[in-house]
């Protein structure tokens, strides 16, 4: 961050106008004002500039952070962006085992290390009364969930309602995730006809007629409408779908059974699912 940008923030933070700011440093607010627009202030105003903002001129001039200025979140995001792509995941997975594992109040954070050797199935699992999360750590397939527990709880989010028994229904048949496990292996923007989904799948164009009018009710594929100047015929596209594909992957984790749990941290006294009369306890 710039010497301007700097100036305005740390006088923001003072509760400092310009013009208060130019009458306790005896100049006038335009050049406050110039100073915050890209030009610099005499050198000897520096000295009294830091001392009523109260910070240094290093971190004035940008050359350090001020000491404890980065929130823990913004450290890890400055992290993220400075990791190659291909490890970013990684970091993701390390942080959020330590985080697991330090809701256990006896661990040392800084002695928390992501597990090497792990038999198959092996998942960070955490439930309090106002989160749970899991994280499978084996290499193969590595994901984390987290979710915040409302404080009506999880049902008041999650509704029994038609559509939804229509979608899990609807995800019961094999062909229907064999069609959504064909369109996810497609590029961005790839367009696909009926004609083509069931040539590769080796299914009939009725069935699949059927599965893809469905997914285009559902929002999961959409319709177009192509033109070749002698005659017109629909067209799909896919969404890549992040909630389907976890649905898939998390589905596949409780079929597994869940067989190993390091760490197993365990602390909860409410169901995630609450019943009205819970919702005002205290």
């Amino acid at each position: 961050m710039k010497f301007h940008e700097n100036l305005t923030k740390y006088r923001k933070r003072a509760g400092l106008t310009q013009n208060q700011l130019a009458m306790k440093l005896s100049v006038t607010p335009q050049a406050v004002s110039k100073w915050e627009n890209g030009s610099y202030p005499d050198s000897q105003l520096l000295p009294e500039i830091s001392k009523i903002l109260d910070v240094s001129l290093d971190v004035l001039f940008g050359l350090k952070e001020e000491e404890g200025s980065k929130s823990i979140a913004h450290s890890a995001g400055i992290k993220i962006q400075q990791l190659p792509e291909e490890k970013r995941a990684e970091f993701v997975m390390k942080l959020f085992y330590n985080i697991v594992s330090s809701y256990n109040l006896n661990t040392i954070p800084e002695e928390v290390n992501f597990p090497e050797s792990l038999v198959k199935e092996t998942y960070a699992s955490l439930r309090t009364d106002y989160e749970i999360a899991m994280a499978r750590l084996n290499p193969d397939m590595q994901y984390v969930s987290f979710i915040r527990i409302p404080e009506n709880g999880v049902n008041s989010y999650f509704k029994i309602e038609p559509r939804l028994i229509e979608l899990f229904s609807f995800l019961s048949d094999e062909n229907v995730l064999e069609v959504i496990s064909y369109a996810e292996t497609l590029g961005r923007n790839c367009i696909l006809t009926k004609d083509c989904i069931a040539k590769d799948l080796n299914m009939s164009i009725e069935v699949v007629s059927e599965i893809v009018d469905r997914l285009d009710r559902f929002g999961i594929m959409w319709e177009l409408t192509a033109n070749t100047g002698e005659g017109s015929f629909p067209i799909y596209g896919y969404v890549h779908n992040v909630p389907l594909v976890t649905i898939f992957v998390l589905a596949e984790s409780l079929v597994n059974f869940l067989s190993v749990r390091e760490p197993d941290i365990d602390i909860w006294t409410k169901p995630p699912f609450r019943k009205p009369e819970e919702n005002h306890d205290n």
